[in-house]
Protein backbone atom coordinates (compact mmCIF):
# COMPACT_ATOMS: atom_id res chain seq x y z
CA UNK A 1 0.00 0.00 0.00
CA UNK A 2 2.93 2.69 0.63
CA UNK A 3 4.65 2.10 -2.86
CA UNK A 4 0.11 2.79 -4.35
CA UNK A 5 0.54 5.96 -1.97
CA UNK A 6 3.54 7.08 -3.60
CA UNK A 7 2.52 6.75 -7.11
CA UNK A 8 -0.64 8.52 -6.40
CA UNK A 9 1.09 11.51 -4.59
CA UNK A 10 3.85 11.09 -7.62
CA UNK A 11 0.85 11.50 -9.93
CA UNK A 12 -0.77 14.71 -8.43
CA UNK A 13 2.98 16.44 -8.18
CA UNK A 14 2.96 15.55 -11.93
CA UNK A 15 -0.46 16.94 -12.69
CA UNK A 16 -0.14 20.53 -10.63
CA UNK A 17 3.32 20.87 -12.55
CA UNK A 18 4.85 21.24 -9.39
CA UNK A 19 8.24 18.96 -10.18
CA UNK A 20 10.77 21.87 -11.25
CA UNK A 21 12.03 20.94 -14.78
CA UNK A 22 15.72 19.78 -15.13
CA UNK A 23 18.83 21.40 -14.58
CA UNK A 24 19.93 23.38 -17.98
CA UNK A 25 23.30 22.11 -18.77
CA UNK A 26 25.82 24.81 -17.28
CA UNK A 27 27.16 27.94 -18.51
CA UNK A 28 30.99 27.47 -18.66
CA UNK A 29 32.09 30.93 -20.37
CA UNK A 30 30.35 34.44 -20.62
CA UNK A 31 29.52 35.29 -24.85
CA UNK A 32 29.39 38.58 -25.95
CA UNK A 33 28.10 39.32 -29.40
CA UNK A 34 29.42 42.47 -31.01
CA UNK A 35 30.08 44.25 -33.87
CA UNK A 36 33.10 46.38 -35.82
CA UNK A 37 29.86 48.96 -37.23
CA UNK A 38 26.90 48.93 -36.39
CA UNK A 39 25.44 50.04 -39.13
CA UNK A 40 26.67 49.04 -42.61
CA UNK A 41 25.86 50.42 -46.41
CA UNK A 42 24.67 48.00 -48.89
CA UNK A 43 27.56 45.83 -50.24
CA UNK A 44 29.67 47.33 -47.66
CA UNK A 45 31.18 44.99 -44.63
CA UNK A 46 31.62 44.33 -41.33
CA UNK A 47 32.95 41.65 -38.65
CA UNK A 48 30.87 40.11 -35.94
CA UNK A 49 32.49 39.18 -33.03
CA UNK A 50 31.70 36.78 -30.27
CA UNK A 51 33.75 37.39 -26.97
CA UNK A 52 33.96 34.10 -24.68
CA UNK A 53 35.53 34.62 -21.27
CA UNK A 54 35.70 30.57 -19.53
CA UNK A 55 34.95 31.06 -15.82
CA UNK A 56 37.62 30.59 -13.80
CA UNK A 57 39.58 27.17 -13.63
CA UNK A 58 37.62 26.21 -17.22
CA UNK A 59 39.01 25.77 -20.43
CA UNK A 60 37.47 25.39 -23.89
CA UNK A 61 38.70 23.28 -26.50
CA UNK A 62 40.26 24.78 -29.89
CA UNK A 63 40.48 23.15 -33.40
CA UNK A 64 43.01 20.23 -33.36
CA UNK A 65 41.75 19.15 -30.14
CA UNK A 66 41.04 14.86 -30.20
CA UNK A 67 38.25 13.25 -28.41
CA UNK A 68 36.44 16.92 -27.05
CA UNK A 69 34.10 19.03 -29.19
CA UNK A 70 36.52 21.65 -29.99
CA UNK A 71 34.49 25.80 -29.90
CA UNK A 72 32.76 26.53 -33.44
CA UNK A 73 30.56 29.14 -34.17
CA UNK A 74 27.72 28.70 -36.47
CA UNK A 75 25.50 31.01 -38.27
CA UNK A 76 21.53 30.17 -39.60
CA UNK A 77 21.49 31.52 -43.01
CA UNK A 78 19.94 35.48 -44.15
CA UNK A 79 19.58 36.32 -47.57
CA UNK A 80 20.77 39.82 -46.98
CA UNK A 81 24.24 39.05 -45.27
CA UNK A 82 27.14 36.52 -46.98
CA UNK A 83 29.45 35.38 -44.36
CA UNK A 84 32.76 35.25 -44.49
CA UNK A 85 35.43 32.22 -43.01
CA UNK A 86 35.30 32.45 -39.32
CA UNK A 87 39.06 32.77 -37.58
CA UNK A 88 39.86 31.62 -34.07
CA UNK A 89 42.86 32.91 -32.29
CA UNK A 90 45.80 30.77 -31.51
CA UNK A 91 44.61 28.60 -28.44
CA UNK A 92 46.33 27.20 -25.47
CA UNK A 93 47.43 24.30 -24.38
CA UNK A 94 45.71 22.35 -21.82
CA UNK A 95 45.77 19.08 -19.77
CA UNK A 96 42.61 17.09 -20.13
CA UNK A 97 41.46 14.72 -17.57
CA UNK A 98 42.25 11.24 -18.65
CA UNK A 99 43.90 12.33 -22.00
CA UNK A 100 47.65 11.59 -22.71
CA UNK A 101 49.46 14.65 -23.54
CA UNK A 102 48.69 18.40 -24.21
CA UNK A 103 45.24 19.63 -26.10
CA UNK A 104 44.62 22.88 -27.68
CA UNK A 105 42.22 25.04 -25.48
CA UNK A 106 41.50 28.42 -24.39
CA UNK A 107 41.68 29.06 -20.57
CA UNK A 108 41.44 33.12 -21.05
CA UNK A 109 39.44 35.59 -22.58
CA UNK A 110 39.54 35.52 -26.70
CA UNK A 111 37.26 36.41 -29.56
CA UNK A 112 35.94 34.66 -32.23
CA UNK A 113 35.57 37.11 -35.91
CA UNK A 114 33.22 36.16 -38.50
CA UNK A 115 33.35 38.80 -41.54
CA UNK A 116 30.00 39.16 -43.13
CA UNK A 117 28.88 41.63 -46.22
CA UNK A 118 25.71 43.24 -46.68
CA UNK A 119 23.83 42.15 -50.03
CA UNK A 120 23.81 45.10 -52.24
CA UNK A 121 20.21 44.75 -52.61
CA UNK A 122 19.48 45.42 -48.83
CA UNK A 123 17.37 48.75 -48.03
CA UNK A 124 18.71 51.87 -46.29
CA UNK A 125 16.43 51.22 -42.97
CA UNK A 126 16.60 47.75 -42.78
CA UNK A 127 17.69 45.74 -39.45
CA UNK A 128 19.20 42.30 -40.63
CA UNK A 129 19.20 40.20 -37.88
CA UNK A 130 22.05 37.16 -37.79
CA UNK A 131 21.43 34.38 -35.28
CA UNK A 132 23.75 31.50 -34.50
CA UNK A 133 25.33 29.42 -32.06
CA UNK A 134 28.49 28.88 -30.80
CA UNK A 135 28.85 25.28 -29.45
CA UNK A 136 32.09 23.84 -27.23
CA UNK A 137 33.24 21.71 -25.00
CA UNK A 138 34.80 22.63 -21.63
CA UNK A 139 36.72 21.19 -18.63
CA UNK A 140 37.57 22.39 -15.06
CA UNK A 141 40.18 20.73 -12.78
CA UNK A 142 37.87 18.11 -11.84
CA UNK A 143 36.01 16.95 -14.62
CA UNK A 144 35.25 17.22 -18.42
CA UNK A 145 31.19 18.88 -19.52
CA UNK A 146 29.54 17.04 -21.86
CA UNK A 147 28.98 19.66 -25.44
CA UNK A 148 27.12 22.63 -24.99
CA UNK A 149 25.91 25.60 -27.02
CA UNK A 150 25.25 29.35 -26.57
CA UNK A 151 22.95 31.00 -28.61
CA UNK A 152 24.21 34.10 -30.16
CA UNK A 153 22.67 37.09 -31.88
CA UNK A 154 23.88 40.38 -33.86
CA UNK A 155 21.67 43.06 -35.51
CA UNK A 156 23.03 44.99 -38.41
CA UNK A 157 21.43 48.78 -39.60
CA UNK A 158 21.63 49.04 -43.32
CA UNK A 159 22.51 52.72 -43.76
CA UNK A 160 22.23 54.91 -46.79
CA UNK A 161 25.19 55.43 -49.30
CA UNK A 162 27.28 58.45 -48.66
CA UNK A 163 26.72 61.10 -51.58
CA UNK A 164 29.58 61.75 -53.68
Amino acid sequence: MPFMHALLVAAFVLAQGLLLPATPSPQHATFAATASADAVTPGGATTLWVDVVPHRSVHIYAAGATDFQPVALVVSAQPSVMPGKVTYPKPDVATAQGSIGDVPAYGTPFRIALPVTVARSARPGDRLTVSGVVTYQACDDRLCYPSSTAPVTWSIAVKELAAR
